[in-house]
């Protein structure tokens, strides 16, 4: 993946993936750096979100004008007043603003943007490295940046078969943590994600921790939890689940 973010799916991906039912369609309302959907076999079909207007842009601007964000990266300082010059200017040009986007992200301690992560690894070589795969596996992709209602209730289904070979993968700003997100959710936020999947008659997963009120609001509809395995946060550990509207046995999808 060309963009770091806290909670990315990267290193459990395969954990949760197994889980997933067989599917020729592919949706998600919470792309972010894309660790799920760079870590499992490509639907033929995929229609993914984030409301994060930085996440929209960077995709956009490395599936259609990759060569001219290739060479403004390659030239852009790795710096201190640079970063100081973003923190209070944002940008309006697609590709600066990708730029910014990810020297906040990528390249500051923990991706909080307070000050350049000094390391002996190369910051921009891991994003040269996978530009062009990047490129070719989202170019055909529907992306939107919308709220994750509105985008999951504008997805419209030519007949039943179609809603029978989709599956819709969530990975919301998980509720009771501390993050560097635009966007943090909050229990209303997870009621409504609940219904708004609920609304679609899809198969669909979602990832979250073991918070009280996810598990309640889980139980509350009789939906299925799989246990993925203990995950630190920011602040501590917790237990990383996974809730599904179908049964849970493993399986290995198309």
């Amino acid at each position: 993946m060309i963009l770091r973010r806290l909670g990315n799916k990267t290193k459990i991906a395969m954990d949760i993936q197994k889980y997933f039912p067989p599917h020729s369609i592919y949706i998600e309302p919470f792309f972010g750096a894309g660790g799920m959907f760079f870590n499992k076999p490509k639907a033929k079909y995929n229609i993914v979100n984030d409301l994060d207007s930085d996440v929209f842009n960077l995709f956009q601007v490395v599936s259609t004008k990759k060569d001219e964000f290739e060479k403004a990266f390659y030239e852009m300082p790795i710096h201190s007043d640079l970063l100081e010059y973003w923190k209070i200017n944002k940008e309006t040009d697609p590709i600066r603003k990708a730029l910014r986007f990810l020297l906040i992200s990528n390249m500051t301690w923990m991706g909080i943007g307070d000050k350049i992560h000094t390391s002996l690894k190369n910051h921009k070589q891991p994003v040269f490295e996978l530009l062009n795969k990047t490129n070719k596996m989202i170019f055909d992709v529907q992306f939107s940046n919308t709220d994750f209602s509105k985008f999951l209730s504008g997805i419209s289904f030519r007949c039943d078969e179609e809603i029978l070979k989709t599956f819709i993968y969530c990975d919301p700003p998980y509720l009771g943590t501390s993050d560097n997100y635009e966007n943090s959710f909050t229990e209303d936020d997870s009621n409504r994600l609940f219904e708004s999947l609920i609304d679609t008659k899809c198969k669909w997963a979602m990832s979250e921790f073991d918070h009280p009120f996810i598990i309640e609001q889980a139980n509350k509809r009789k939906l299925n939890i799989v246990i993925i395995g203990d995950r630190k946060n920011l602040k501590n550990r917790r237990t990383e689940i996974l809730i599904t509207n179908y049964e849970n046995a493993p399986t290995l999808f198309s």
